[in-house]
């Protein structure tokens, strides 16, 4: 009991001291951070589990790109108690002078299996529930897209050249599995209301709700996996939402954001740490005299530490769970009926997440105290050695934390590369500024002199500080201005090279109509590329899924058809990487390319054989090299490309996307082209941009709380860093002071300091911010990073005054020292 008290009694004591207190405050906003987002992404997994029960419309849901064979729906069928089939497509509907572009879903008359499907006359009309879809010749539309069109029941839609009586408003579509979640405005027809030509090609999703008993959907989805390839089987009893990947890449992303809170939090864990280590090796040496086993000493350290990282749990767990409540409130608006839930099992992974990473971050300490001993009271050991340990340990507790969330190693490594490039150049750039001014100082006298002297003289300390100072500097930098950057350098190059109206994709029988619809209202096509629909969906006889592992933004686009295009030389906007391109006299056309990063992402080598489906059929590539984009000759490049002779092997229609230059009269045009060609699928620079806009919006929110977090880290840094020198400031201080020197010159002293450790800071905070950006926007977006220069300008500017405003605190508390003090002491 006698040792519990002590050990109780040193952890308040250590609290009560200033560095004691930096210490808790970081541990607390490392686990706040994770355990807002383990119980945030735990309700919201909660809730899609949920939502998939009340919205897939059937027990289970065959979904896929490509309709099935007779004999393959047959069987479906054969093994389902009842089937029906519905198909799903963006489309542009027309009204008048009006146009939109809309989700249309085709039902037949077995739809729908399970729920209620409602429909009203007016779009705030009360609600009726029906046993069916619509008849053939008539449509339903939602009440947003009601709105838009101005349209209520009785009107006319047209579809290419259909028109479809307006018969009710649709208000609710009990398989509409992205309820709430999807954006786009929506329509129902019957699938014998339009004529096969008016949706012949494109984007087409088919889905196959099917009522079954459990037997019967294991037998489904077990046929499906070998009769379907690349078909998606969804079930109501242990299934996955599909939005529950997308929400895991979401973490993921959220907890590689983590990794930079963790870097900055084991700089100012490590810079407390000296004075700890100080406090915890005199106290084990005294324990020692007193005849206390070490093994015992070590114990009541450990426990000490411990009890720390319970009270810092304890406030973390607190202020998570308002946090939490608060962002649950905000999501309610895109996740109708989101509840704020406790989740035991997420909070408890998080902390000994963060417990292990902080365990890895202190066993340098544990290792030198373990060491300690009456002796080691006399001797004064170097930091040298000691401090390279916990550098290399801090390193590794971050790039184990980014290991974990990673979802994407290409991205993660060229962060983690220019995190670690920026900290050498500013430990580089600290050697050579010291060393030309120590240098400088040797012929000449003065403050300025011995401000360089001392740096010198603590050249290794000094470097931590500026590291310290600088890791802060970039982040914030990175944070702040990242997004703001992309947005004006992606627009402004978009409208250089690709005009103003993108086309996602344009059918071959359009190509012509659309030359001509340019020529007559002054519009210019600036490219055109052909491409086919193709989904993968094999590499080496399994299924991607497995062959990738871990999920990512690559492997869910893969789930759907890319475009595959063909070239016989190297696209004038692409780079070869690896591998080796084929020549026009190739007679194998089962070759591949493969952009680099998806090569990194989804896990291939060269030599991969990797099989599509293309028009209902398979067929094998075996990958031989890669390529990415460079700027310069448009940004409009393909993940996969094949040779040219591959072109008349794929007996698929050829798609082609590109890019317009429209003048301001011809936007009221658009209609008639849409009217004529209602799939093509036509996308405004402008809308692209407003969704940017929108996705900026959210991540701004997300942004502005995650700069907050990184500003208290990095005062937290400044404050450890100030502890972390003060009492060697005291000492040199008073020295000084018995040799005459003012307070005022001493003051003066520690500006000079202040101004250079804070001059090469910022410095190496705006390099590693050029070599961030360049290394990102360059592999990520294949664009020139430009960089507000006023923000560059500005931390340097900044940097000075609020680092010297530090020096000067210090400097009013370590000039309070005399002469008697330091016999004293």
């Amino acid at each position: 009991m006698t040792w519990l008290r002590l050990i109780a009694e040193n952890s308040l004591r250590s609290l009560k001291s200033t560095d004691g207190r930096v210490s808790v405050a970081t541990k607390t906003i490392l686990l706040f951070f994770l355990l807002t987002l383990s119980l945030t992404g735990a309700s919201i997994q909660h809730y899609l589990s949920d939502n998939l029960n009340q919205m897939l419309g059937s027990d289970l849901v065959l979904e896929g790109h490509f309709p099935l064979s007779r004999e393959n729906e047959q069987r479906l069928r054969s093994l389902a108690q009842r089937v029906s089939v519905t198909q799903l497509r963006d489309i542009n509907l027309t009204h008048r002078d009006a146009w939109v572009r809309v989700n249309l879903k085709l039902v037949d008359g077995a739809y729908p299996l399970e729920g209620r499907l409602l429909i009203g006359n007016t779009p705030v009309a009360r609600q009726e529930a029906v046993t069916h879809g619509p008849a053939a010749g008539e449509i339903w539309v939602d009440p947003r897209l009601a709105t838009q069109l101005q349209v209520g029941v009785g009107d006319a839609i047209d579809i290419g050249r259909t028109s479809l009586r307006i018969s009710a408003i649709l208000l609710h579509e009990p398989d509409r599995i992205m309820e709430g979640h999807s954006t786009i405005m929506r329509a129902m027809v019957h699938a014998d209301s339009l004529a096969s030509y008016e949706i012949a090609a494109g984007n087409i999703r088919t889905r196959y709700l099917v009522s079954a008993d459990e037997g019967q959907q294991g037998l489904i989805a077990t046929w499906a996996a070998k009769a379907v390839p690349g078909a998606e089987v969804i079930r109501k009893v242990g299934g996955e939402h599909p939005l529950a990947s997308f929400w895991r890449r979401a973490e993921n992303f959220l907890g590689m954001a983590s990794v930079i809170l963790f870097l900055m939090g084991a700089v100012a864990i490590d810079m407390t740490n000296r004075r700890w280590l100080a406090a915890m090796r005199y106290q084990l040496a005294l324990y020692s005299s007193f005849g206390v086993h070490p093994r015992t000493a070590m114990v009541m350290a450990l426990g000490e530490w411990l009890i720390v990282l319970l009270l810092s749990s304890l406030v973390a767990l607190l202020a998570a769970a308002l946090a939490y409540s608060l962002i649950v409130e905000h999501l309610q608006a895109y996740f109708h009926g989101l509840r704020a839930m406790w989740h035991w099992s997420p909070v408890l992974k998080a902390t000994g997440v963060v417990a292990s990473l902080l365990v890895t971050l202190q066993v340098p300490s544990f290792l030198q105290l373990s060491r300690t001993s009456l002796l080691s009271l006399i001797r004064n050991p170097a930091e040298e050695g000691p401090a390279r340990g916990r550098l290399l340990w801090s390193f590794g507790s971050v790039a184990l934390l980014a290991a974990v969330y990673s979802d994407n190693w290409v991205l993660t490594g060229m962060t983690l590369a220019a995190i670690v490039t920026a900290v050498v150049l500013m430990i580089a750039l600290t050697w050579v500024v010291v060393r030309i001014g120590y240098s400088w100082s040797q012929r000449r006298a003065g403050l300025l002199s011995f401000a360089f002297f001392m740096m010198q003289r603590r050249l290794f300390s000094k470097s931590a500080q500026v590291v310290g100072f600088g890791i802060c500097g970039l982040l914030l930098l990175l944070s702040l201005m990242l997004m703001r950057d992309l947005r004006s350098t992606m627009e402004g190059y978009a409208r250089t090279h690709d005009g103003n109206l993108m086309i996602a994709d344009a059918q071959s029988n359009q190509i012509e109509g659309i030359r001509r619809w340019a020529e007559d209202t002054g519009s210019s096509v600036r490219s055109l590329r052909p491409f086919v629909p193709a989904q993968l969906v094999g590499v080496n006889g399994a299924d991607v899924a497995s062959h990738a592992g871990a999920p990512s933004d690559t492997l869910s686009t893969l789930k759907h058809p890319i475009r595959l295009s063909w070239a016989d030389e190297l696209p004038k906007n692409n780079r070869l990487v690896g591998g080796r391109w084929w020549t026009e006299e190739a007679t194998n056309w089962q070759q591949i390319s493969a952009e680099s990063e998806v090569m990194a992402d989804i896990g291939l080598r060269y030599g991969d054989v990797l099989t599509y489906q293309i028009n209902g059929e398979l067929i094998d590539f075996s990958l031989v090299a890669s390529h990415e984009m460079k700027p310069g000759g448009g940004s409009i490049t393909f993940w996969f490309q094949v040779p040219l002779s591959a072109k008349e092997k794929m007996n698929a229609p050829v798609h082609y996307m590109g890019s317009l230059e429209l003048p301001e009269s011809a936007w009221h045009s658009l209609g008639n082209l849409w009217r004529k060609y209602p799939t093509l699928s036509l996308v405004p620079l402008k809308e692209l941009t407003e969704r940017f806009d929108r996705t900026l919006g959210v991540i701004t929110k997300m942004a502005s709380g995650y700069s907050a977090m990184i500003l208290m880290l990095a005062v937290l840094v400044l404050t450890a860093s100030a502890v972390s020198f003060g009492a060697n400031d005291r000492q040199k201080n008073g020295l000084l002071k018995s040799m005459g020197v003012t307070d005022a010159e001493c003051l003066r002293l520690s500006f000079y300091d202040g101004g250079i450790t804070a001059f090469i800071a910022a410095s190496g905070a705006v390099a590693g911010v050029l070599i961030a950006g360049l290394m990102i926007y360059q592999s990520q977006f294949n664009l020139v990073y430009d960089p507000h220069p006023m923000w560059l300008v500005g931390t340097v500017v900044v940097m000075q005054p609020v680092v010297c405003l530090i020096g000067y605190i210090v400097s009013r508390t370590t000039l309070r020292v005399s002469v008697r003090d330091l016999l004293a002491t």
